[in-house]
C-alpha cells in the first residue's frame, strides 16, 4: 500500500518560479521531474535519510532542507530546487529554485522558511 505525499507550494514565490521557468525551462522541468521521482520513492516506503545522495540529484543542505538538481539536460545551467520534506506529515514544502550562482542566498532563504515553519 502506498502512502501519498502532499506537495505544498505555499512557501514558494510564484513570480520567482514563473521567471525561472521562463528563463530556464529545461532545467525547471528536469528539477520537477526529479521531485516527482523523489515523491514516488517516498510513497514506495523509502525514508528521506535513505534517499540522501541516492539518487545523486537529491542532497541535504542542512536544517531539514534538501536540494534537487537538474539531470539529463545538455548544456544546462546548474539548478537547485529547494524542498523541505516532513516525513511525519508526509508533506514536501517547495521552498525555492535557483542557479549555482545564487546558491548562498537561496539556501539562506530556504533555511529561514523552515525555521519559520517550525515555530
Amino acid at each position: 500500500m502506498q502512502d501519498e505525499w502532499e506537495l505544498n507550494l505555499s512557501l514558494a514565490s510564484r513570480s520567482a518560479f514563473s521567471k525561472f521557468e521562463k528563463n530556464h525551462s529545461r532545467e525547471y522541468a528536469s528539477c520537477f521531474n526529479n521531485l516527482n521521482k523523489i515523491i514516488e520513492l517516498l510513497e514506495d516506503g523509502h525514508t528521506v535519510i535513505k534517499l540522501e545522495r541516492n539518487p545523486s540529484f537529491f542532497r541535504s543542505e542542512g536544517k531539514g532542507v534538501y536540494r534537487i538538481a537538474q539531470t539529463g539536460v545538455v548544456s544546462a545551467k546548474e539548478t537547485r530546487l529547494y524542498v523541505y520534506p516532513v516525513e511525519s506529515e508526509k508533506i514536501i514544502y517547495v521552498l525555492g529554485i535557483g542557479t549555482k550562482e545564487g546558491q548562498n542566498s537561496d539556501l539562506n532563504e530556504a533555511h529561514k522558511a523552515v525555521k519559520a515553519l517550525k515555530k
